[in-house]
């Protein structure tokens, strides 16, 4: 027979064994919900679709930048400065007066002064010098361009390096063209879940691939043809053509 105070001491013991049992039951990992997580995670995984939806559009140019210049000769430096001077005023009456364009439309893009060099002698020498003035011109009435680049050249302007055409609608055309691209991967993706049975529920995640480049095409003009066109009593004709739009978008469905 055990005395009261063993069987205290018994108890106690039994008692400190199983909470240290408890204790390290609960420090041990558990298997079995993490085994129904890890599926639940699975199945979800599979229930997802993701596609790349392209988006396009061809608009018409609004805007050209002219690339345009005066270049003068004379037997000094000086003198040129001075003649590529009295020629750009001549240009600019017709830039600001004629055509009434505003001063953040027409930008110096270069000007430079520079000996001419003889080539006729063994050694070159220097027989003069030039005085170049290059200018960039935004103009925006694209069905007298052809007009607009003759009376440029008569006013004096015999340096002509080409047009650029785009737009200034980019922002506008870029919403545009992302809604396109969302249709075009919201069909794709009604079209994949409709052959596996399921219907499309909703986007779980969007991005754009490589945003939207405004779009621009250059069209070489040649100054002899352009000479030609003014010789023969005709305009020049200068076609501005279309301008693609495009973009893409990865979105993420859940079905």
């Amino acid at each position: 027979m055990l005395s009261t105070r063993n069987k205290r001491w018994l108890i106690a013991g039994v008692a400190a064994m199983a909470l240290t049992t408890a204790l390290y039951a609960r420090s041990l990992p558990s298997f079995g919900p993490a085994k129904v997580y890890a599926a639940e995670q699975s199945v979800s995984a599979q229930n997802l679709i993701t596609v790349t939806g392209q988006g396009e559009m061809t608009i018409s140019p609004d805007v050209a930048y002219v690339n345009l210049g005066i270049r003068t000769e004379a037997d000094t430096a000086k003198e040129a400065q001075a003649a590529n001077a009295a020629a750009y005023a001549k240009l600019r009456e017709v830039l600001f007066d004629q055509y009434k364009l505003a001063a953040k439309d027409v930008q110096t893009s270069g000007f430079n002064v520079q000996p001419v060099y003889s080539y006729t002698d063994k050694d070159p020498k220097v027989k003069g010098y030039s005085a170049t003035q290059m200018l960039q011109v935004t103009y925006r009435d694209l069905d007298k361009l052809g007009t607009f680049l003759d009376a440029v050249s008569a006013a004096g302007a015999n340096q002509i390096d080409g047009v650029r055409f785009s737009t200034e609608k980019g922002q506008e055309y870029e919403l545009q063209v992302i809604e396109k691209a969302m249709d075009n991967a919201k069909a794709k993706a009604e079209a994949i879940a409709k052959y596996a049975g399921k219907e499309v529920k909703g986007i779980v995640s969007v991005s754009q691939g490589g945003g939207v480049a405004v779009p621009s095409q250059y069209s070489s003009v040649s100054l002899a043809a352009k000479n030609a066109a003014m010789d023969s009593a005709a305009s020049t004709s200068i076609s501005a053509g279309e301008l693609k739009v495009t973009t893409n978008v990865t979105v993420q469905y859940q079905f």
